[in-house]
This record gives C-alpha cells, sequence and structure tokens, in this order.
C-alpha cells in the first residue's frame, strides 16, 4: 500500500532511540524527510546518520528540551527551515513509567511535576509551535505517544494521569485544528521491546512475565507502533482523529466500547 507520505516533513521529537527512532526510520522508509529532536547531541547525531544512510532520506538532528518553552519554538523555526516546512509532528519524547517509585504513599510531589512538564505541557508545547506550519499548508498530522497506564489504576499516581491528559490534549486539538485539515490522535504503546525496557527488566524470567501480559505471549516492538504511526501520519488516515489506538498486544481483558 502506498501511504502517500513521499515529499513529507516529519518532525519526530524524542527520535533518537527507541520508539520513536523506529518511527523516524518508518517514515523516512515511507519517502518523508525527517527532523529529530533530543537533550543529547551526540545520541542524536549518530541516530541520524544511521536513519540517513539506511533509509537515503535527509534527517535532520536538531537539539531541543522539551521542558523550554523557547528551546521548542526554537526546534519547530529550524526543523521548518531545514525541510521547507512541517507536514507531521510526532511527539514520542517523555520519560518511560516503572522506573521511581508511584505508589500512594511513596510517591514524590517532583516526580509527578516533572512527569506534567515533560510530557503534556512538552507534547502541547510542541503542538503550538508546529501547528502555524501545518495551517499555511491546510493540511498536517500529529500523533501524541501516550501509554497505556491511563487504563490501568493502582499505583501509577503520576504514569497515569500525565498519560491520560495527553489523551485529553489530542481530543481538544483535534477539535481546534480540524478546521485547518489538521487530524490528531494518539497511541497507547503497550511493554515495547526497547534499549530502555530491556535495560530495567533484567533478566530473562522478568521479560517472560511481561511478555505473558499479552496474549500474544510476547513483547511488541517499536517497530510494530511505527507502523500505526506512518498510517496516521498518512493522507489515507483522513477520517480518524481525536482518537486514541492502542498498540499493546491485547494486553488487558476490559472492553471498550
Amino acid at each position: 500500500m502506498d501511504l502517500k507520505l513521499s515529499g513529507k516533513k516529519a518532525l519526530i521529537v524524542g527520535g533518537s532511540r527507541g520508539i520513536g527512532k523506529a518511527i523516524a526510520r518508518q517514515l523516512a522508509l515511507e519517502g518523508a524527510d525527517c527532523t529529530i529532536c533530543s537533550r543529547n547531541e551526540a545520541s542524536l547525531k549518530a541516530a541520524a546518520s544511521e536513519l540517513a544512510e539506511e533509509t537515503k532520506r535527509n534527517i535532520y538532528p536538531i537539539v531541543a528540551d522539551t521542558t523550554d518553552p523557547d528551546s521548542i519554538l526554537n526546534l519547530a523555526k529550524k526543523a521548518a527551515a531545514a525541510m521547507g516546512s512541517i507536514d507531521i509532528l510526532v511527539n514520542s519524547g517523555a520519560r518511560v513509567g516503572g522506573g521511581e517509585p508511584e505508589d500512594f504513599h511513596g510517591i514524590k510531589d517532583e516526580l509527578i511535576m516533572k512527569d506534567f512538564e515533560e510530557k503534556y505541557m512538552g507534547y502541547f508545547r510542541c503542538m503550538r509551535a508546529v501547528a502555524p506550519y501545518m495551517m499555511q499548508n491546510n493540511w498536517g498530522r500529529i500523533i501524541n505517544i501516550s501509554g497505556l497506564a491511563a487504563r490501568i489504576g493502582g499505583n501509577y499516581f503520576s504514569s497515569g494521569p500525565r498519560n491520560a491528559s495527553v489523551v485529553h490534549l489530542t481530543k481538544s486539538a483535534s477539535m481546534e485544528l480540524g478546521k485547518h485539515g489538521i487530524n490528531v490522535n494518539a497511541i497507547y504503546p503497550g511493554v515495547v521491546d526497547t534499549e530502555t525496557n530491556r535495560a530495567r527488566m533484567a533478566d530473562e524470567n522478568a521479560i517472560s512475565k511481561a511478555a505473558a501480559l499479552s496474549p500474544l505471549n510476547r513483547l511488541i516492538t517499536a517497530e510494530e507502533v511505527a507502523y500505526v504511526v506512518a498510517f496516521l501520519a498518512s493522507p489515507l488516515s483522513a477520517s480518524i482523529t481525536g482518537d486514541v489506538i492502542s498498540v499493546t498486544g491485547g494486553i488487558g481483558n476490559t472492553v471498550y466500547y
């Protein structure tokens, strides 16, 4: 299937590793030029060089910090100048949950504030900075990587609310931007087989337990998330906006209708 992404210009926030890097790779393989950003210049440049060589597309690395409003405005300006415009924004740059205690009595206020500053505010800043370029073209796609903790009660007192807030942001932005031809959607990834998750699941037993949560009996891959993002970034996804799509391998037994 031709996703009609050839010549599109994509900005992937958090594109130097994991899900973000896989998304940049897939969009580039579909013919898009990409700007990737992160806070670490060395890993960012290495990722850009690797992706450019593999995909034969232009990959522009720009250092940016989503907790700094001026940094995000500068990112959007530089990305648009490098690529000629911005058609697609993928927000994928935020802390992966599970590294610090999130239980009711143990969670620190600082973690909650940091999570909302980095994820909700970071995503919002990127969307607002990029929207004018899409509005000028009367076309755009925004995809926000949320997290399945939004649908799970219990000791997720930071990652749960921050991920739920991204879905609210997604719906509200879709209502605001739809009249300009801009679709906004979110994705709930499940337990993804990334470098970060592999490092946190210290042994094969922990990996097996995580895999057993899915009826597929395996972790999903970053590439599988990227395939869905590529479709949502495509002109073919014209009728999908303001929604959240689970890419989890079928974790859980709750029925959503």
